[in-house]
């Protein structure tokens, strides 16, 4: 357990990212030595403390999703701990050798199908060292975690009784090197004098209390606050305003009397605006609900809208509803009373939008990402493939306090620009909220729970990154070792099987 929550306290603001590199290195050797159930017990035991100290916090939303995403993604870990812990009984040198594969497998699997929960990567854990990070911008925030990964396997050498002195000291040598080699790229890549962005924005941080923002009836509080920040920062040079992730408590595309009063907001400005809010379409006869924004243009006109592609898996919605109905908020509360009773908070029951889209800005396009979305390197990667020049990220982490959640969600947003080399702005509703450039570095911010406009310049996508051409090359092939590891070991187990 005290592993798992150093291992987990490698995602906290600060110098804690270094415990990233040590804190695989006991955990591995016990699990090493263990066998049948005893091993599976351990590692399950790691793996669920693990979860549970890095994403607590999904409970200030829904504890039941809480639940079920530690208990579900907990077995994501074992089942490779496992696979590591039959190939080293076979051979030690097997599981050395195959571990920062299977690890890293087991992260690209979690950004696939609508089960993904792709948060507690551990290449996230180096986004407070920004000479390291700038790395994934070449082998992606996967192949970052491939390298922390080996640095552990390295270090267990030191541990281990077999190697000999020469080895262990080569083996302290080696990941000294990684570690070196990579802060050093990141000094070299990295420029010294920072250039000016390019377009004019401004990020509205509302900090908006939650009971007061749902309230029934309650939604004009919201449309006052942001239309006073708004009249009070009204500047001719800004290009586009940005509120934060359902700023607009309401369905803007079929509510007439919000839609006219956030409308004539943003006319007042003469400026278009992206906008949080919520939505509903009928997908297959059936009414269904979206977490959504939109862009009106400086009249007051919505032009265009996105439906929020990836959904937070048991706090947004339930994967694959049409197929677990049973499952669907409105079902649950037929039969379990203790919902409404005593108002457990229990997961929503958005639907996800069919497609991304790019929004037009004075002849440039860029593309939104709602809250989860920047979890994905390969969505984020599309989008800019697709031609955005910049993205802009909208969200509303007041459901995490002041938690570890708002800094892990910080660190993963700062993350994609650096593997893009995309300029990036994030809005939220009590923080954290800047402007990031292609580097990493956060060019202007407002502090948490400030109620602000923060206007500065987001700079245009000014070539392809590595990463960005090539794609998570580490992911994907880390992700097709695995499978093959497990095919071999599962024809083994038949042929040893029907031999009998």
């Amino acid at each position: 357990m005290v592993w798992a929550f150093l291992l987990s306290l490698s995602f906290y603001p600060g110098l804690f990212g270094f415990l990233a590199w040590v804190s695989l290195v006991r955990p591995i050797i016990i699990i090493s030595k263990l066998k049948g159930r005893t091993a599976f017990n351990a590692a399950y035991f790691f793996s669920f403390f693990f979860n549970l100290f890095t994403i607590y916090w999904v409970a200030m939303v829904t504890p039941p999703g809480m639940v079920a995403a530690v208990v579900i993604v907990s077995f994501y870990y074992t089942a490779i701990l496992m696979l590591f812990n039959k190939l080293h009984s076979i051979k030690p040198i097997f599981g050395f050798i195959a571990l920062p594969f299977l690890w890293t497998g087991l992260e690209y699997f979690r950004t696939l199908s609508e089960f993904a929960f792709p948060w507690s990567d551990l290449g996230y854990s180096q986004a407070c060292f920004l000479y390291i990070l700038q790395i994934v911008s070449v082998i992606s925030v996967h192949g970052l975690t491939f390298l922390i990964v080996i640095v552990n396997v390295l270090l267990i050498q030191v541990f281990r009784k077999t190697p000999s002195p020469e080895r262990k000291l080569t083996s302290v040598f080696i990941s000294l090197s990684i570690v070196a080699g990579l802060t050093a790229y990141g000094w070299v890549v990295t420029p010294r004098f920072p250039v000016e962005g390019d377009i004019d924005v401004a990020l509205i941080q509302g900090s908006v209390p939650l009971n007061v923002k749902w309230a029934k009836n309650n939604a004009e509080h919201s449309f006052k606050l942001y239309d006073s920040l708004i009249q009070a920062s009204v500047d001719s040079t800004i290009k586009l305003y940005v509120w934060p992730e359902t700023s607009a408590p309401s369905y803007l595309c079929n509510d007439f009397k919000s839609r006219k009063r956030v409308g004539g907001i943003v006319a007042k400005s003469n400026v278009p605006h992206l906008i949080g809010g919520l939505a509903s379409s009928f997908v297959n006869k059936k009414l269904r609900y979206h977490n959504a924004c939109y862009q009106f243009d400086s009249t007051g006109k919505i032009e265009q809208q996105y439906h929020k592609v990836k959904l937070v898996p048991f706090s947004e919605h339930v994967p694959y509803q049409d197929n677990l109905p049973f499952l669907e908020k409105s079902f649950l509360q037929k039969y379990l009373s203790f919902i409404d009773n005593y108002g457990v908070q229990w997961w929503s029951d958005f639907y996800p939008g069919d497609s991304p889209k790019l929004f037009k800005l004075n002849g440039n396009l860029y593309g939104v990402l709602i809250c989860f979305e920047c979890a994905f390197p390969e969505f984020v990667r599309d989008r800019i493939l697709d031609g955005a020049n910049f993205m802009v990220g909208i969200t509303n982490d007041t459901w995490f306090g002041e938690s570890v959640g708002i800094y892990m969600h910080s660190n993963i947003f700062i993350t994609r620009a650096v593997e893009n080399r995309c300029w990036m702005t994030r809005t939220a509703n009590s923080g954290l909220t800047y402007i990031v450039d292609d580097y990493g570095r956060i060019r202007d911010e407002l502090g948490l729970y400030e109620v602000a406009v923060l206007k500065g310049k987001v700079g245009l996508l000014d070539s392809y990154s590595i990463f960005t051409r090539i794609g998570d090359i580490f992911g994907q092939f880390s992700f097709l070792i695995t499978l093959g590891i497990w095919g071999i070991l599962i024809a083994l187990w038949l042929k040893r099987k029907f031999i009998r």
